[in-house]
């Protein structure tokens, strides 16, 4: 018997959607994230997605997180509405028990812990999270345990603001060159967008390292552009698309348990 569920990703751009049989990914959706997305017009999308009554009806529960308060709500009600069972919502306060080392628990993005889930749900035991998003993030865990990160401006984030407030800048395409030096302004942008954060990652890595102690970590790159920066780099181990998700998913394993404030 099929044990279909769906977890949803808010993000600040786009709202990312995973159909799971179990542990497996089967199907993945990307829509835009609308602030002023109303019930019925999620509730309409969630319709479309499944290809028929009988899938819709096979989701045995949904799992959300989120990191634009504004659509919280929408988006539970929503889920609910279709699917027939309040979602479980992933947060500080309902994270499979993870023992949270963070002055201030409640100010931890739910997609950071989501990364760290996802890390343990494939079998990481202690390690860094990098996520290539909108915000480059680096989110260390331990066995049950999140021990804080560092957040970084995203690389498309910084060429855009570059582009936005520079008069003779411009956002350009992101790839490769082999050179260290820019014979052109593109190119420049680019191996300061590239490989600059390459550098941060190697440099910030050997600092997390030492500083935790840490012996044969796990380092998993997740976002966007993950698969652009992971074959560049021997300090990152693996790349996985759909980290967040997983994450998301695995909460339903445990069916949501509180996460706890370390002292």
């Amino acid at each position: 018997m099929k044990d279909l569920r769906l977890a949803v990703d808010i993000g600040n751009t786009n709202t990312v959607i995973g159909l799971f049989d179990g542990s497996a990914i089967k199907h993945r959706w990307r829509l835009a994230t609308r602030k002023d997305t109303t019930v019925d017009e999620i509730a309409i999308s969630l319709h479309g997605l499944m290809r028929t009554d009988k899938e819709r009806e096979g989701i045995r529960a949904t799992a959300l997180a989120s990191v634009v308060p504004a659509l919280d709500d929408s988006w539970a009600r929503a889920l609910a509405e279709v699917f027939g069972a309040a979602p479980q919502v992933l947060d500080f306060s309902n994270c499979l028990g993870l023992k949270l080392d963070y002055e201030i628990p409640r100010q931890i993005g739910a997609d950071r812990l989501a990364n760290v889930l996802g890390a343990h749900a494939l079998g990481h035991k202690q390690g860094v999270v990098i996520d290539l998003g909108t915000a480059t993030t680096y989110d260390v865990f331990g066995e049950n345990a999140y021990f804080g990160g560092i957040i970084c401006p995203g690389i498309q984030s910084s060429m855009r603001s570059l582009a936005q407030t520079a008069a003779k800048l411009s956002e350009v395409e992101l790839r490769w060159t082999d050179k260290a030096i820019g014979k052109t302004t593109d190119d420049a942008l680019r191996i300061g967008m590239l490989q600059g954060t390459l550098g941060q990652v190697e440099y910030l890595l050997k600092a997390i390292f030492a500083e935790k102690e840490m012996r044969k970590p796990s380092v998993i790159a997740t976002g966007g552009l993950a698969p652009l920066l992971g074959g560049r780099s021997r300090a990152i181990h693996s790349v996985e698309p759909d980290l967040t998700l997983i994450g998301i998913n695995h909460l339903l394993d445990g069916k949501g348990k509180e996460g706890k404030k370390t002292k």
